[in-house]
């Protein structure tokens, strides 16, 4: 070997490692062209309709794996005391926030409130409240309301928001649930994502346009894009922290 790679080596041995800095979720959505990709993949996956083979325990919910992971993540920091869901389905994410809170050790009780719940297992022994009836119907939104006075105690309080996805229907949930959550915990919008953003244009306005008319009237929520970090999410704009 010559002297001159001797001394090409011992250079690049003796050189500082270059720093990788990874990107922030803030980075890469404010590029037009990596948005553009993210985007893409966000409306094949969901057009995909692979969402809709996910199942716990038997029970389909309709979800991607990075929310739900998001979910995980949440859960560990806030460990709410309380979880209110709108949009039971068939249970499949009720079931699945009750026993991540087991799973965590998180004395935790889960509400879920929909006019047609489709249960494949008793939610009582799940430890799941489910209450059957429209979600802004005035005596419902009274008893979910007691529950969480009943339950929450000191804890925290989070709200996911997923049943009727017309703007009107969310809106007026925002107004009716937002309250519950209590200080530095989420309201979670979920399927922010149709009405072209990016997926399904055809739908009318939805859950993104709820968020926007809601974040207008100046309340205590913010967006934190850092629930968003893993590119993939069907709530883009709809992870709500409560700052005050």
């Amino acid at each position: 070997m010559s002297r001159q790679s001797l001394f090409t080596r011992a250079l690049n041995y003796l050189r500082p490692a270059p720093v990788w800095k990874p990107l922030s979720v803030t980075q890469i959505l404010a590029d037009q062209r990596a948005l553009g990709i993210v985007e893409q993949f966000r409306d094949l996956y969901y057009r995909s309709g692979v969402s809709g083979d996910l199942r716990w325990r038997g029970a389909r919910l309709i979800k991607n794996p990075c929310d739900l992971w998001m979910t995980l993540e949440l859960f560990q920091r806030i460990r709410p005391r309380v979880v209110v869901e709108t949009g039971t389905h068939e249970g499949g994410s009720a079931l699945f926030y009750a026993d991540l809170a087991r799973v965590l050790g998180i004395t935790t009780t889960v509400i879920t409130v929909d006019p047609n719940p489709k249960w494949s297992v008793d939610p009582e022994a799940a430890g799941i409240v489910s209450i059957r009836g429209y979600s802004t119907d005035p005596k419902i939104i009274q008893r979910v309301r007691e529950e969480v006075s009943r339950l929450k105690s000191d804890g925290a309080v989070m709200v996911f928001l997923d049943s009727e996805h017309s703007a009107d229907n969310v809106f007026a949930e925002l107004e009716t649930y937002a309250p519950l959550v209590t200080r530095g915990s989420y309201l979670i919008v979920e399927d922010t994502n149709v009405n072209g953003h990016p997926s399904f244009p055809e739908h009318g306005p939805g859950p993104w346009e709820a968020v926007d008319r809601f974040l207008a009237t100046s309340p205590p929520f913010e967006p934190d894009p850092d629930c968003e970090r893993f590119l993939l999410t069907f709530n883009p704009r709809g992870w709500l922290r409560r700052t005050g």
